[in-house]
């Protein structure tokens, strides 16, 4: 028998795009699943929708909040009520191809994380351009210092195997809990990719993910991101001594903070930013020099 998968799904005020949502669950290939639902104490309606899908369903399992505990912590108690041996995540507002959970799982393989590709559609679920990963994106030459500065594993896009929840709980209150799980995986080499577009991605005015962001926020993220990887429990010592630096070096900036930081943006091009252009010598150079500016 197949085994089970869970999908967490965590919901807030998201009863317009929600049914479309459920629905493209319900009729995947892949039909030994349950469906984990904890509500972040929605206002809209969205209660009320999804009594009438759990009592319809018997896949589906609801949970309420009493109060909002925002999403970093709503996923970790979706997830811990998981029972499946794999778990899926799943936005609020997507589409999912029908074939996708079974794709994840043929290919996950010996690995604790697979994740996938997406294709991005509008408020009225109709296909517009752009993906979130390049077509020639690869994992090859990528190391945990890859995922230091930008994530490239979207939680919306995984599949990860419940025994993996050991080495990612509890996921820190800052940052982004698919970063983090992005940084674990990759960190014990237990993470693979499908280059294969299973998420139809919806982009609208409440999408988090693509409100534009200033100089101001994307520091801040760094910041949160090397602060919660630096007290990852099982990292190296050199490896930890390595995330701490970058991380005074980015809260302090001063002078000395500066000279370390463009040394290691220059010398470490390739991994720290490996889906960039290829860039050397000077223009390299050049480069580091930039993204200490844009820092303060």
């Amino acid at each position: 028998m197949e085994p089970l998968i869970s999908i967490a799904l965590c919901t807030y005020n998201g009863a317009i795009f929600l049914p479309q949502q459920l629905d493209s669950i319900l009729n995947q290939t892949y039909k030994h699943i349950e469906l984990v639902i904890v509500d972040d104490d929605s206002s809209d309606g969205t209660k009320d929708l999804l009594k009438q899908y759990a009592d319809k369903y018997g896949q589906i399992k609801v949970y309420f909040n009493e109060k909002n505990i925002g999403f970093n912590a709503n996923f970790q108690k979706a997830i811990s009520y998981c029972s499946g041996d794999f778990i899926a995540i799943s936005d609020q507002d997507d589409i999912w191809l029908e074939n996708k959970l079974k794709l994840l799982y043929r290919n996950i393989g010996a690995n604790w994380l697979i994740f996938s590709n997406s294709s991005f559609i509008n408020e009225h679920g109709e296909i517009i351009s752009g993906q979130i990963l390049n077509e020639n994106f690869s994992l090859r030459d990528k190391t945990f210092k890859s995922l230091l500065f930008s994530n490239f594993v979207t939680g919306h896009t995984s599949l990860f195997s419940k025994k993996f929840t050991q080495f990612f709980f509890p996921i820190p209150n800052k940052g982004f809990y698919d970063w983090w799980m992005g940084f674990v995986a990759i960190y014990h080499q237990k993470i693979t990719y499908l280059p294969e577009k299973l998420t139809q991605h919806r982009i609208h005015s409440n999408s988090v993910m693509y409100t534009l962001k200033g100089r101001e926020e994307r520091y801040k993220e760094i910041i949160d991101n090397l602060a919660t990887t630096k007290n990852y429990k099982d990292l190296g010592k050199n490896d930890e001594l390595l995330i701490y630096r970058l991380f005074k070096a980015y809260s302090r900036l001063n002078f000395f903070d500066k000279i370390f930081l463009v040394n290691m943006f220059f010398k470490n091009y390739p991994l720290l930013f490996p889906d960039l252009k290829p860039r050397y010598g000077l223009s390299r150079l050049n480069y580091a020099l930039k993204l200490v500016r844009k820092t303060y």
